[in-house]
């Protein structure tokens, strides 16, 4: 069965929606600012919103590339031990 864009893209906006709910930030001995931290979230929290925007208006493939974005900023963050889920 082939796959489309919005299908995933609405998975996607789901998971990370979630991951958003659950985060937590961590304590590091990273040198980062709490306030890149949290400017990271924003954006990750920004392009989530644009994610459902653009699939509310039917584009898929952006809102695939939006959520795939933020789901990229999540990651690092998990990465670099600086947020947990």
């Amino acid at each position: 069965m082939r796959e489309r864009a919005g299908e995933r893209a609405a998975r996607y906006l789901e998971t990370t929606s979630r991951s958003l709910r659950m985060l937590k930030k961590k304590k590091s001995d990273a040198p980062v600012p709490s306030s890149r931290l949290d400017h990271m979230l924003e954006l990750a929290r920004g392009y989530t919103q644009d994610a459902k925007h653009y699939l509310d208006k039917r584009k898929p493939v952006t809102a695939l590339a939006c959520i795939a974005y933020a789901e990229g900023l999540l990651d690092a963050l998990k990465f670099l031990e600086l947020a947990e889920f």
